[in-house]
């Protein structure tokens, strides 16, 4: 498995991104003015949701679409109890202006679940089509992350849907097990960088290796790009360095790098 590194470099004067997506005013303020709740019922939503949107959207542009799942803790009922989504994840990076630039293009949903359990395919599947016909997104740069009880939820959803909606997909401390014994292969029609903690406590690490791992010996074409992180000596948080690229990995590049065929 490799790993991909894709760098973006903005030149001055430009007005536009790498991908097409205008450049943010020099007044664009901090990004967590643009993070905006939306408790169930306030919209057709079929989740309440925290949305993040950039600082030069909508612009007449069709901008990529990154659905963040929350873990188990932060669950909730949808209305008072949403403000939970903001304590990990994209959403507290976003929330604290911490290490999200406002060139990064993408439209961020952050649904909550409900229940004691995790998101289910069709829980995500409905979320995310609803995020596309109500945003300005452009359909070939749909992508999908979770973390824990997220990550397992982006795993069956996987499983589900493959290549339907989305072109890329990072699970941190997922359990993906059975997503590759439904589909196997066919699940590398989504290129997948996954990332999990070699001591994880709670969801163990073979939840990422025995998809991971098997997709390896998939051919490649028609598989698509397949790599894990494996963070040495990690627990369960694993998706703290992952989201905040403090260990190095840039999953933002590497998402805006893959297009639904």
């Amino acid at each position: 498995m490799r790993i991909l590194f894709v760098g973006l470099i903005l030149s001055i004067g430009c007005t536009s991104g790498p991908h097409g997506d205008p450049l943010p005013p020099p007044d664009a303020g901090a990004p967590s003015t643009r993070l905006v709740e939306h408790q169930k019922g306030s919209d057709s939503s079929p989740s309440g949701y925290y949305s993040y949107v950039p600082a030069a959207y909508p612009g007449g542009n069709k901008w990529p679409l990154l659905v963040a799942l929350h873990g188990i803790g932060e669950n909730g009922n949808q209305t008072d109890e949403l403000v939970k989504v903001l304590n990990t994840s994209i959403a507290n990076l976003v929330k604290n202006n911490k290490n999200w630039p406002n060139t990064r293009p993408f439209v961020v949903l952050m649904p909550q679940h409900s229940g004691g359990d995790c998101p289910s395919a069709d829980e995500i599947k409905a979320f995310i089509t609803w995020g596309m016909a109500n945003y300005d997104i452009d359909p070939k740069r749909v992508y999908l992350t979770g973390l824990s009880c997220g990550g397992i939820g982006a795993w069956a959803y996987l499983g589900q849907e493959l290549d339907s909606q989305i072109a890329a997909m990072v699970p941190i401390a997922g359990d993906g097990k059975n997503a590759w014994n439904k589909q196997k292969c066919a699940l590398g029609k989504v290129p997948i960088w996954a990332f999990h903690g070699d001591m994880d406590p709670t969801v163990n690490v073979s939840g990422t290796n025995v998809p991971m791992d098997g997709l390896a010996t998939c051919p490649s074409p028609p598989r698509k790009e397949a790599t894990k992180t494996i963070y040495p000596g990690v627990g369960h948080d694993s998706w703290d360095q992952t989201y905040n690229l403090s260990s190095g990995n840039d999953i933002y590049a590497w998402l805006l790098a893959h297009t639904h065929e």
